[in-house]
């Protein structure tokens, strides 16, 4: 039997973006829950008025859910590899491991999100064009056939 060949780069360079996401997530959501008001961050709440929120609470537990405990989940699941039930409706439709999926759909997820925060707050910060580089890797990356060949589930 073959032994299919781990994809080095290009999972290395998606594993690197999942952490950075994840961290950048769980930091900033504490900050925003710490003081759902935006102190610690810098972030008036007047910054929010276009927006469905009062405050950062919202924003904060997105924050640390999806982008924070969504991008390590997703991390550990493309080196750890196993299988869970929750997710074989998802793997069914690509019939690629489930990280593999999540990496994709987070990826297309930061970038709606990314958009939205664009037209719906008063100003761009430097770090939505680094997490627009983010989200275009997490999509791409396990675009590579390496990594498709790897992921696919036999």
């Amino acid at each position: 039997m073959a032994t299919r060949k781990q994809p080095i780069v290009p999972l290395f360079v998606l594993s690197l973006s999942l952490l950075f996401l994840g961290i950048n997530g769980l930091i900033g959501g504490y900050a925003m829950l710490s003081d759902p008001n935006g102190a610690p961050m810098g972030l008036p709440v007047d910054t929010l008025a276009r927006t469905p929120f009062e405050n950062y609470t919202i924003p904060g537990l997105t924050l640390i859910l999806v982008w924070g405990i969504g991008s390590f989940i997703t991390l550990v699941g493309l080196w750890a590899q196993q299988q869970t039930a929750l997710f074989n409706r998802l793997t069914a439709w690509t019939h690629e491991h489930w990280a593999w999926d999540l990496s994709i759909l987070l990826g297309i997820a930061l970038v709606i999100w990314l958009t939205v925060q664009v037209f719906t707050l008063p100003a761009i910060a430097p770090i939505q064009f680094i997490l627009y580089g983010l989200a275009v890797l997490l999509i791409i990356m396990p675009l590579v056939p390496a990594m498709r060949r790897y992921y696919q589930l036999i």
